[in-house]
Parts: C-alpha cells; structure tokens; sequence
C-alpha cells in the first residue's frame, strides 16, 4: 500500500465523518448504532459511486445475512461456513436482509463491526464502504455501527447460537498479524446470560473460574468444562458452542465431550492433562460479573440522513425503531 493510497483513504475517512455530523442524532436504549442515509453528492468517487463495487453485486437480492471482510481495504466476501466467527484485529460489513412471503426484500440493516485491535484505516474503510453499499441499495437500510464486546442485541441475534471472537486478523498495509495455527489448542469462555459471547484466553487453569463454563479445543476432542458454580442454562448454552466449534473448526469430525459434576474423576483429570495445566481443585474461584458484563450495552447513538428522503420514506424508516 502506497503513501498516496494511505493519504486517500485517511481524507476520505474525515470526509465521510463530516459528513455524518451533518445528519440528525437521536439516542436510543441499545447499544452504538450510527444509521446512515444516502451520502451528499458532492463527496469523492469512493463514497458515492453510480457503480456498485463488484464485491456487492448479490446484495440486497435475497433475504439473509451476507458478510464481507475488510482485506487491504476492500469488502471480500466471507466464507459462510465461518459467520459468527469475528478476528479481533478485523473490520466487516454484515447485510441482513429481511423479505416478505413474496420473497420482496422489505427491510436492510447493515452493520460495520470492528474488532478492538482493527486498525483505524480499517474501521474508517468499513464505514466508507458500508455508505457506498447503502447507496447502492437506494438508501433504504440503516446502518449500525458495531463494536467489540458492545455490540447490540440486533446484531448478537444474527448469530446462533453466539459470536465468538479469535485473536488475530487479515494482514494489511497497516496491521499485520497471524492468526492461530491450525491444529493449536484453543481455550475458550462463554460469557453472558441473554448475550452470549465466546472468547479465546490463554489454555490453562489460571484463565479458568468455577462460575463460568470453558470449551477446549485439542484438535480430535472438544470439552466442555461446566464450572460448578455455573447454571444449568449456561451449561445447554455451552455444549451449542462446542457444537459449533466442532462444525465450523472441524468439518463435524470433533468429539464433544462433557465435563461437570457426573464425571468420573478419571475424565476429569484427562480434561486437565489435555489443558496442560491444573487440577480440579485449582481451578479459581467464581466471579460473579455477568451483570457487569451484560451492562457494556449502553446508550447509543442514530443518525439518520436526510439527503434525498421524503416526508414517507423518513416514517417508514423510523417505524423500525
């Protein structure tokens, strides 16, 4: 990537946030969301194009969710198999498009997540292009703006039965980093009672609690360590994770396999042999933050464009709220 190429994106990226200040804010109880209608027309080729980026062609033609990945930044589009799966130093465009029993498209959302260590040319390239594909759409949908960890319950519901988070990302000319080798073992935490999140931490005891439940990855097995202290809903909740890792990370092949209270301690000490770490009796104590964890939903922010909408269009908008 060029200075000049670098320069382009970084005026482009100022260009699109003056632009969003000349819009109406209203505030709502849910989490970050910044709704975008058309974009001015007096604004460079890359936020307002009669032309839809060839990534975008099949956009907006069928219901269901679409997913595109900021790669040097351009949408490319991301495999099905991993939707739910989001690389914390990655930015992405999520479609979700909702039809009638006619099959006519009625609503469009688009959602531009970033990732907490995406960098900022990411983030300001997910938001330029997410513009040019509400564009491109007639300006119907609205846009959201998605954070790491304080995403809202519309884009969380998109993804079943959680989101997950892995380390790592797309190299670009501004960030570069290497996702986990294949075949490495994983440990990861669910957390949430309504809101579920999955995310990777370091594979031994120190990382785990009693309150909480873990899934480790070893490759041929996945375990499902249900904390004693945990509930019954989060243990149901975390063996559809398992399930999931087993079929996105391993084509289904994985076994899953349970471990609680009415394991046999010769099971329990194969969980741990497997980790590489610990005991049972190691494992720290609980840690009652769900309600803290739930709390990262604050208050948001709309802002609704008013370039070329009509009195009937702007109330048929707003009856999505």
């Amino acid at each position: 990537m060029t200075s000049s190429t670098a320069n382009y994106y970084t005026m482009t990226s100022l260009l699109a946030l003056l632009q969003l200040i000349l819009c109406v804010v209203i505030t709502f109880p849910s989490s970050e969301a910044a709704s975008t209608g058309s974009p001015t027309s007096k604004s460079p080729a890359i936020l307002r194009s009669s032309v839809m980026h060839p990534a975008f062609e099949s956009a907006g033609k069928t219901a269901g969710i679409k997913i595109w990945r900021i790669e040097d930044f351009e949408p490319v589009p991301y495999p099905v198999k991993d939707y739910g799966k989001f690389y914390t130093g990655d930015s992405y465009i999520v479609l979700n498009s909702i039809a009638d029993k006619n099959n006519k498209i009625t609503k469009s959302d688009i959602y531009y997540w970033s990732g907490s260590t995406s960098s900022q040319d990411e983030v300001g390239a997910a938001a330029i292009l997410s513009i040019q594909l509400d564009d491109a759409l007639g300006g119907d949908p609205v846009q959201h703006k998605e954070t790491q960890d304080h995403e809202s319950q519309a884009f969380l519901s998109l993804f079943k039965p959680s989101i997950r988070y892995l380390p790592g990302g797309v190299a670009s000319g501004f960030h570069h980093a290497e996702i986990n080798a294949e075949g490495s073992k994983k440990l990861y935490q669910i957390k949430g009672k309504r809101n579920i999140r999955v995310r990777q931490v370091e594979p031994k005891v120190t990382s785990m609690n009693q309150g909480d439940c873990f899934i480790l990855d070893s490759g041929k097995e996945i375990y499902v360590y249900v904390g004693p202290q945990s509930k019954g809903t989060e243990r149901l909740k975390a063996i559809n994770v398992a399930n999931q890792v087993r079929d996105q990370d391993h084509l289904g092949r994985a076994k899953v396999n349970i471990v609680d209270a009415s394991s046999t301690p010769e099971e329990i000490e194969k969980f741990f042999k497997q980790l590489g770490s610990g005991s049972a009796k190691q494992v720290p104590a609980a840690v009652d933050d769900d309600q803290e964890f739930e709390k990262k939903e604050t208050v948001s922010v709309t802002i609704i464009s008013l370039q070329n909408r009509t009195p009937r269009n702007l109330q048929k908008m707003l009856k999505h709220f």
